[in-house]
């Protein structure tokens, strides 16, 4: 039969794995990056999230990025994982409903302590002549000593000036040059089983996390036992509970290249290697989920408070 690993009973295999590493007092900085400062209406730019570890080792940031115009009008037109150093997302790019927030929760089983690091990109179209202040807020960085110690963060806002169109001028988009250039398929990828009473009503599921550094990571197509395929996220929930499953799951780029792995649940994965991987990665989920669950319910509470 089948081992599924539970993420709740791994806490303590998760500090091992991870260690414990003492941090240091340097704040972490996210800030955002564009290759163009001034921009004509009408032009669509790529603005790029990313953060300095400034010696720290960090598994998970959660933060809102602040759309704020003054006098002008941009338009979110798509979020981009590419080059991303995360390969969890409990939650992807997601604008809020008045347009003016992009918030999301990301990390990387392991840590990481580089410098100029992509956490994931904001396509920008100008639709009126102004300036757009982009700013980082509630931003908030966890050590990766086993123990999701806050670690302190500095930000730095990004200022885009919106010039008018000269005439005859054609719109410069940035994010469609991009995505014409790009015929390489998604990298290969693993599918992960796991179960956890906490999440999913205990029910059994799978977890894949393609990389695409070119576009990024679109969506993802699964097929169970040979069934027509269904849209899904990183996470599948098997519709099979009780016997052997066989999945099909292809992951799309935004340039619509493909790329398919398959999965048999009867298989056991006798690789040492793919077993410490799938440890790390379900713990890292884990704790990820109870972070985003958490700053849920915050806003719940802060939501009834008011």
């Amino acid at each position: 039969m089948k081992k599924y690993i539970s993420c709740g009973c791994l806490t303590l295999i998760a500090i091992i794995l991870c260690g414990v590493f003492p941090t240091g007092v340097s704040a972490a900085v996210v800030y955002l990056q564009s290759s163009r400062s001034t921009i004509s209406v009408g032009d669509t730019v790529i603005v790029q999230v990313k953060i300095n570890a400034e010696g720290q080792t960090i598994n998970t940031v959660e933060s809102d990025v602040a759309l704020k115009s003054g006098g002008s009008d941009v338009q979110v037109k798509e979020f981009s994982l590419a080059n991303s150093i995360f390969g969890l997302w409990p939650r992807t790019p997601s604008l809020s409903q008045d347009k003016t927030d992009v918030s999301f929760v990301g990390g990387v089983p392991g840590g990481f302590n580089i410098e100029g690091a992509t956490m994931f990109n904001i396509i920008l179209q100008a639709n009126k002549v102004g300036t757009v202040t982009i700013s980082p807020k509630n931003t908030i960085a966890f050590a990766n000593d086993g123990k999701g110690t806050k670690l302190p963060v500095k930000t730095q806002d990004l200022v885009i000036k919106i010039v008018a169109k000269k005439p005859g001028a054609t719109s410069m988009n940035d994010w469609n040059s991009l995505v014409a250039q790009d015929t390489i398929p998604p990298n290969d990828f693993i599918i992960v089983p796991g179960q956890d009473p906490s999440m999913f009503g205990g029910n059994k599921f799978v977890f894949f996390s393609a990389v695409d550094n070119q576009s990024g990571i679109s969506y993802y197509d699964v097929s169970e036992n040979g069934h027509p395929a269904v849209r899904s996220g990183s996470t599948y929930v098997l519709q099979n509970q009780t016997g052997d499953t066989s999945l099909t799951v292809t992951a799309y780029d935004k340039a619509d290249n493909k790329k398919t792995e398959a999965y048999v649940s009867k298989n056991e994965i006798k690789n040492t290697t793919h077993w410490f991987s799938i440890i790390v990665t379900l713990c890292v989920l884990g704790v990820l989920w109870m972070v985003y669950k958490k700053r849920k319910n915050n806003k719940k509470n802060l939501a009834h408070a008011s």
